[in-house]
């Protein structure tokens, strides 16, 4: 489902200040550029001066983070949250997007392009759910991490629920099945070794099959990578 006006969205970007200087002022005012009326929740370990609201977390691992997206979730008033990542750049029709219905409140945007950090710069489309992709309907997001902190053994998740909300075997904690979107326009997201993907920090990433060196918006591989410096 597209909308026009999108003030009914908070976004939900979550940081570990770890991606470059350079990088990260290119990231946040193309943030602001594209997030129209959205107010913006900022996750950081750093204090930032900017977006609407700005907490701060201490700890580092995947089960925080879906520590972080019930945290700041449950601060937001408005019926729809945008989870975002520091390594990815969106655009207006991205936020314009919402779930189609209430038995799929986690839609993805499944019109993804990777590029690595490193060897030769080419973009890669990668059509499956990521987790800094989701537009969702909050309520749910808030009960489905509520769900799933009940887990937490010895302070890590289990591996089967250390997936994006809706899909594989975490349903028993989610309730609902996700929802795939294209935009016109594509989503682009950096493999680097910043991440808390341990494959990504080892170099280990595989790119999938179908490949370009520009596509529509974005322009040259090269250039986009020239950013992440």
């Amino acid at each position: 489902m597209e909308i026009t006006d999108n003030s009914d969205l908070t976004i939900i970007m979550c940081t570990a200040n770890k991606v470059p200087e350079k990088w990260a002022e290119y990231h946040k005012n193309s943030l602001l550029h594209f997030s129209g009326e959205a107010e913006i929740i900022i996750v950081s370990y750093k204090p930032l001066d900017w977006g609407d609201h700005n907490l701060i977390q201490t700890e580092y691992s995947l089960t925080n983070l879906y520590r972080q997206i019930h945290r700041a979730a449950s601060l937001a008033k408005t019926p729809y949250i945008a989870t975002c990542d520091d390594d990815t750049l969106y655009n207006y029709d991205h936020f314009k997007m919402r779930p189609p219905d209430d038995n799929h409140p986690y839609a993805y945007n499944l019109n993804r392009w990777h590029l690595f950090s490193w060897g030769d710069p080419f973009y890669f489309h990668k059509p499956r759910p990521g987790g800094g992709l989701m537009i969702a309907k909050r309520e749910q997001v808030v009960s489905a991490m509520e769900n799933r902190i009940k887990f937490i053994v010895d302070g890590e998740l289990p591996g089967r629920l250390c997936h994006e909300l809706g899909t594989r075997g975490s349903l028993d904690c989610d309730e609902y099945k996700w929802w795939g979107f294209y935009t016109e326009n594509p989503v682009v997201s950096i493999y680097h070794e910043y991440s808390i993907d341990k494959a990504n920090r080892m170099r280990r990433k595989k790119a999938w099959p179908v490949r370009a060196y520009d596509i529509p918006f974005w322009g040259r591989a090269e250039e986009i990578r020239g950013k992440f410096i």
